[in-house]
């Protein structure tokens, strides 16, 4: 499992019992038959995820996490991605516990990493929009965001605002605090979000400073979690052409079936190596992390998406049935491809960002 060589033991065993355990946890015909309430959020899985440590990677030693594991997140979203993981790991577990730990003060940090860590407080990150970003005026936050991953089940907003002298800062807004306003959309692959008005309420302000090292972390996230579905994309396209008869022969044994599924292949291979490249930088190498993740977050949000489709096309009609877990990857990969900018977006920041060796 160790394949990289800045991957060690503890990445290999949380990688390992992630995969063993998301595959129990979320099989598909067994999660189809769950209550829609569930399939979106089961608090079971989660509290059996803040007990194996997943919530905890984000969270430095010395606040009771297992420190800031950039690879073991990276493993973690994979799984959540091969697996259909709906819970919110990425927005509380890992993005709001890297702003909390960036941005939060020592009391604040006390106060609320060890809830996120057990799983008992849920957070979103709203990070402030390029052409409309959210004002901080006195103390209160005004603006508003579209969509802002699984907001409609947190218990508090962390929100990037813009402040009157143009700084930005971080502040937790509680769920039920007056002046905001959550309106829920369900996303087309089974997770949840909310749009999100911000109308003057108060918020307690975190330190100040600015987010990139956040927003890369949960950009490489998203880009791992669609990496993780192209995986499972590709072992169920190579099972089906094995074993799909067509004129007493599996398709599989056509050559031009053979050569699609290499090209599949070769996209799958690319995309691993993107992903190991923006994990290494931007765990040990930050002058060229944001390239790294914003080459990361495009092309795999292309590669992903031409591969399950090319997936779906070898399966035929039962590719695109709601009752087959293939479609669900597809929906899987189109959103995280969305979230925090498409891949046309980040390929711009990329070409934008400084060249370092």
């Amino acid at each position: 499992m160790k394949r990289d060589p800045w991957l060690d033991e503890t990445d290999a065993a949380l990688a390992d019992a992630s995969q063993r355990y998301a595959s129990e946890r979320y099989a598909f015909d067994t999660q189809q038959r769950r209550s829609a309430v569930l399939r979106r959020f089961n608090p079971d899985a989660w509290r059996e995820m803040a007990t194996m440590g997943w919530l905890g990677v984000a969270t430095g030693e010395e606040d009771g996490g297992l420190g800031l594991r950039i690879s073991s997140i990276a493993l973690l979203a994979q799984a959540a991605g091969r697996h259909l993981v709906n819970e919110p790991l990425l927005s509380s577990g890992f993005v709001a516990a890297d702003v909390l730990m960036h941005h939060g003060d020592k009391t604040q940090r006390a106060q609320w990493l060890p809830a996120v860590n057990d799983g008992s407080l849920r957070l979103a990150c709203l990070f402030s929009g390029e052409a409309a970003p959210v004002q901080a005026r006195e103390g209160r936050l005004h603006g508003r965001q579209e969509v802002v991953l699984d907001a409609d089940i947190a218990d508090a907003l962390l929100v990037e605002a813009v402040r009157a002298d143009g700084s930005t800062c971080w502040y937790r807004v509680d769920a039920q605090a007056a002046g905001l306003e959550r309106q829920t959309c369900p996303l087309l692959d089974g997770r949840g979000a909310a749009s999100v008005q911000l109308g003057g309420c108060e918020a307690q302000a975190l330190q100040a400073g600015p987010s990139e090292h956040s927003y890369q972390l949960a950009a490489l996230a998203l880009a791992a979690d669609a990496l993780g579905a192209m995986e499972a994309a590709m072992d169920l396209t190579l099972g089906y052409i094995k074993t799909r008869q067509q004129f007493g022969a599996a398709i599989g044994t056509h050559q031009v079936i053979q050569h699609r599924a290499v090209d599949m292949l070769m996209r799958l291979s690319e995309s691993r190596a993107v992903l190991a490249q923006a994990t290494h930088s931007l765990q040990s190498r930050p002058q060229a992390a944001a390239r790294d993740v914003h080459a990361a977050k495009a092309f795999i949000g292309q590669q992903s998406r031409l591969l399950v489709q090319e997936a779906v096309q070898l399966h035929g009609g039962i590719g695109i049935t709601d009752e087959y877990v293939l479609s669900h990857h597809l929906r899987r990969v189109i959103v995280d491809d969305q979230l925090l900018g498409g891949s046309e977006h980040h390929l711009r920041r990329f070409v934008a960002s400084p060249f370092s060796r």
